[in-house]
């Protein structure tokens, strides 16, 4: 019996190291890592689509839903990239990184043809709705219906302890109570950096909005849709002095488009090791717009890059190699 007792000691002594660790601490930590990166992958797989609202045509919608599966999958391939170490799995990590990023670029240069007030679809196309399956149903939804739901949705949340944010209005839709904003991070949503619609409780809040316009706003969740609840614009948004570019490195790179008005230009480019990226196409936000003066498609470029109030910003061009 002795016997007995000592061994059922040494294996219950055993188990606890195995459970708390030589001190007796407890070893159950939060993922990090990998498995804490790709956790963070699919929360914004998951919620990118989940919150995302349709503007009720097709054509933007396929759009915007095609460019958020595009944007996704390069998230998901760089995270790839930064933990994974199998090299075929690397390549093609880096192969989905490159031909989505060139589609991205394809559907956001439609989506800024599209709101050229001289655009027009091609004459022989036929008119929204008429698809087959649309072709089959009895009636079509009343517009004026979707366009008074925000009309009837409740007070605004108080914004006191919601942070503010700095974006760009890329479009206004007053009608159905939406506005698309180019913003930074939403540390209150654990949203990233991106181009998302977002619904507008108050109508009154979009008076005096318009597209290119630089913002400042506030952001959360209101029965259950992500919706902008403060708007601020003018001198309330000037934007803080640019970082010391003295330390950044310098990056080549060829300009594909210029939109002074947005302050953006389309760099294709090589590493930028500040800020951890990989040679790709992308929109950099340019702070100060005296930066694209003189900047045109085609010409060569060095410049420096950095994080602008959360935004990958250009803080410095320099024409030719």
């Amino acid at each position: 019996m002795k016997r007995l007792t000592l061994t059922l000691t040494a294996v219950g002594a055993v188990l606890a190291v195995g459970a708390g660790g030589p001190n007796g601490i407890a070893q159950a930590q939060p993922a990090k890592g990998a498995p804490a990166a790709y956790e963070r992958v699919r929360e914004v797989m998951d919620d990118r689509f989940k919150d995302m609202k349709l503007a009720g045509d097709p054509d933007k919608d396929f759009a915007a839903l095609l460019i958020a599966h595009h944007e996704d999958l390069i998230f998901l391939a760089r995270t790839q990239l930064e933990h994974g170490a199998d090299e075929q799995l690397r390549q093609v990590a880096q192969k989905i990184i490159d031909e989505q990023q060139k589609q991205i670029s394809e559907l956001k240069e439609w989506q800024v043809r599209n709101r050229q007030a001289d655009y027009r679809a091609k004459l022989d196309q036929p008119p929204h709705g008429s698809g087959p399956l649309d072709q089959k149903g009895t009636s079509i939804p009343a517009p004026q219906a979707q366009a008074a739901a925000p009309a009837q949705a409740a007070a605004q949340p108080a914004a006191a302890n919601l942070p503010t944010v700095s974006g760009t209005i890329e479009k206004v839709d007053a009608g159905a109570g939406k506005v698309t904003i180019d913003h930074g991070p939403i540390p209150n949503l654990d949203m990233d950096a991106m181009t998302m619609v977002f619904r507008v409780q108050d109508p009154a809040l979009l008076q005096g909005v318009k597209a290119g316009d630089k913002v400042q706003f506030q952001a959360d969740r209101v029965n259950g849709q992500i919706s902008v609840v403060w708007f601020g614009t003018g001198g309330a948004q000037s934007t803080p002095a640019q970082p010391t570019a003295a330390n950044l490195p310098m990056v080549t790179g060829t300009v594909e488009k210029v939109d002074a008005a947005q302050g953006k230009v389309t760099i294709d480019h090589g590493p930028i090791p500040n800020l951890n990226m990989d040679a790709m196409t992308m929109v950099f936000r340019s702070q100060d717009p005296a930066l694209l003066k003189g900047v045109k498609a085609g010409d060569r470029i060095r410049f420096q890059a950095d994080r602008v109030n959360g935004q990958i910003s250009v803080v410095r061009i320099q024409k030719g190699r």
